[in-house]
């Protein structure tokens, strides 16, 4: 059974999330600024705009015959926000209208998370987590992961064996309060495209020297939609450094890259990334290639399964099935 780890799903109309509100809230989102904006929300990274997706498919009927862990992206795109309680509630009805509709025997929302309110956070887990999520997703903004001031978020997961996804919104280097991207605000949506990747990187830099493994043994988190192919020579910088300085982070006791390779999970898209195996295969050892996973990236120019046997080979798909078990034990079993 191959799990896909990152497909989007998006509601059409925000005036659906309104049951799921309080009628003070369902006022203050029904201005026209706000439920016009669902079509810009959905596209997730927008081109141009000339740029249109064709119409989702039901994420109950996954075209390869994949099992899917539903990405609700507009949620994750709170993290440029400037309103922090107002994107609460919306988080909170989002939620709640993933659960109640896109739950399916193929399929499983993630529960999004809010940045700016950790212990609202914490509450919303265990709101949910009779309905066997499969994982939370964290939208990145505000400290590095590896801060502790999100420890009580990770100390839930990790006591719940619920995995942690992390996942660019799309408006990373964009809007202000969203984490920026190399060097400053880049103009063009393919530079912010290009650059994505760093933004994965620091986050596991920050995780392996501020303490986070060592705080958290056993958390998994989900590095989705960055790729992986750069792997290799992040973990060889990451334990030079650590070599060089390991004085400056006594809590890091073993080499950072050990610590990635036990908690970490990477996704395939975008696998062409991946379609030279001559500049990376001969880097990227069996404990690498035990720490990736399917993902679609669907609808947004996603990747199939003929995609990963046509770049990475007939055995890959064995392998990442094989992983994706190891890393979502929880949807592996409610589908299984």
């Amino acid at each position: 059974m191959l799990i896909d780890v990152d497909r989007h799903v998006a509601v059409s109309r925000y005036q659906d999330l309104f049951p799921h509100m309080t009628l003070s809230w369902q006022k203050h989102f029904e201005r026209e600024e706000w439920i016009g904006s669902a079509a810009v929300a959905s596209d997730h990274v927008r081109v141009s705009d000339r740029l249109r997706h064709d119409p989702e498919p039901s994420p109950s009927s996954p075209p390869d015959g994949s099992v899917q862990l539903l990405l609700p992206h507009q949620g994750l795109t709170v993290n440029g926000w400037a309103d922090h309680v107002a994107a609460r509630s919306f988080l909170a009805a989002l939620n709640g209208y993933a659960q109640a509709t896109w739950s399916s025997p193929t399929s499983r929302p993630v529960v999004v998370l809010s940045p700016f309110d950790v212990e609202w956070s914490v509450e919303e887990i265990a709101r949910h987590d009779d309905a066997d999520i499969p994982a939370v997703a964290l939208p990145l903004a505000g400290p590095m992961l590896g801060s502790d001031r999100w420890s009580p978020i990770f100390a839930t997961c990790q006591e719940r064996d619920i995995p942690v996804v992390v996942h660019f919104s799309g408006v990373e280097g964009r809007y202000l309060g969203a984490p920026p991207l190399s060097g400053g605000a880049h103009a063009s949506a393919y530079s912010r495209l290009t650059l994505m990747p760093h933004l994965a990187e620091s986050t596991i830099a920050s995780l392996a020297f501020e303490g986070a493994f060592a705080r958290f043994p056993r958390l998994q988190i989900l590095v989705t939609g960055f790729g992986f192919t750069w792997l290799p020579s992040l973990l060889w910088r990451l334990d030079r450094e650590w070599r060089t300085f390991r004085h400056d982070v006594p809590w890091v006791t073993t080499p950072p890259s050990d610590a990635v390779l036990t908690s970490l999970w990477f996704s395939t898209w975008p696998v062409a990334e991946a379609a030279d195996p001559r500049q990376w295969e001969d880097t990227f050892t069996d404990r690498l290639r035990g720490r990736v996973l399917y993902g679609s990236h669907a609808p947004h120019g996603g990747d199939g399964v003929a995609d990963i046997l046509r770049v990475l080979g007939a055995d890959w798909p064995a392998r990442l099935e094989l992983n994706s078990q190891a890393a979502l034990p929880r949807l592996h079993t409610v589908v299984a």
